[in-house]
């Protein structure tokens, strides 16, 4: 039996709905939600957990579907609902902050230390919360999920300063990392950060040892490592096959053993399925 942690990420909203937007028409509920729920599906994947989203697109998903997902998902650890808050009325307004919601209060119930781990992470973070962070609510997703379940308002789309915040990328990165990490840490499940990309300029650390020879040799001229065939491939292929010493001989001039060699790295290098 799979031993995998299981997430269900709801997107709150869909394409539809226009009315749960920034009073200047920039930002919409929708969108945002559903960019949330994809970075964290990555960052939550990348940690070896199995994600599901209740939405994919932009296509409308009524309440009780939504909720039908989750409790069809056997031994779902957490159900996750992502949305940004409002205000009363219909211009800007001075609340602001980020929240999360369970059913109900009970410290002791899964819901509530999920959400206690998830605000310890984003107040890390810098995230400006309000107080207190944890409220209790009786939302249709939350009081119907099995699960264990919690409703995120990541800021006020109807504050100027949090919309700001909600439209940048950059941020958009931070807050799906803090509660990220705040999830993974209620699963029990240490964070692991990304792999930092390798340079196209620099070799990857398997064939470091093997472009270095290649280069020495003036057999390549150390640049573009990752170039297509790559060209380290290629370098680890010669010197895997004893050929990289030979760069300067004609094939003609090849004994045996060392062309059928060389016909192998030939064949290596141009990344067939098949050689015959």
């Amino acid at each position: 039996m799979s031993t995998a942690k299981k997430v269900c990420l709801d997107a709150g909203h869909d394409a539809s709905n226009l009315y749960n937007k920034s009073p200047d028409g920039t930002y919409y509920e929708h969108e945002f939600a559903l960019d949330m729920a994809k970075r964290m599906q990555t960052i939550l994947v990348r940690h070896g957990v199995t994600v599901t989203l209740t939405r994919s697109g932009g296509e409308a998903v009524r309440l009780d579907e939504r909720v039908a997902i989750a409790n069809a998902i056997s031994d779902l650890s957490l159900f996750v609902s992502l949305h940004s808050n409002a205000a009363g009325g219909s211009g800007w307004s001075s609340a602001r902050g980020w929240s999360i919601y369970t059913s109900s209060a009970d410290d002791a119930a899964q819901r509530n230390l999920a959400a206690n781990d998830i605000i310890a992470s984003v107040q890390a973070a810098g995230v400006v919360t309000r107080n207190p962070a944890l409220l209790h609510e009786r939302f249709y997703v939350l009081r119907k999920t099995v699960a264990p379940a919690v409703l995120i308002e990541q800021g006020f789309h109807t504050n100027e300063e949090d919309v700001a915040l909600l439209k940048a990328s950059a941020y958009r990165d931070l807050l799906a990392t803090a509660q990220c990490k705040g999830i993974l840490s209620y699963l029990g499940i240490p964070w692991k950060e990304e792999p930092a990309p390798v340079s196209p300029n620099t070799p990857s650390p398997w064939a470091a040892e093997a472009w270095q020879k290649a280069v020495s040799l003036g057999i390549l001229d150390g640049s573009d490592p990752q170039g297509p065939c790559t060209r380290e491939m290629l370098a680890v292929v010669l010197d895997r096959l004893g050929l990289a010493e030979l760069g300067d001989r004609h094939p003609s001039s090849l004994s045996g053993g060392q062309k059928q060699r060389l016909s192998i790295a030939c064949g290596l290098a141009s990344r067939r399925s098949v050689l015959i």
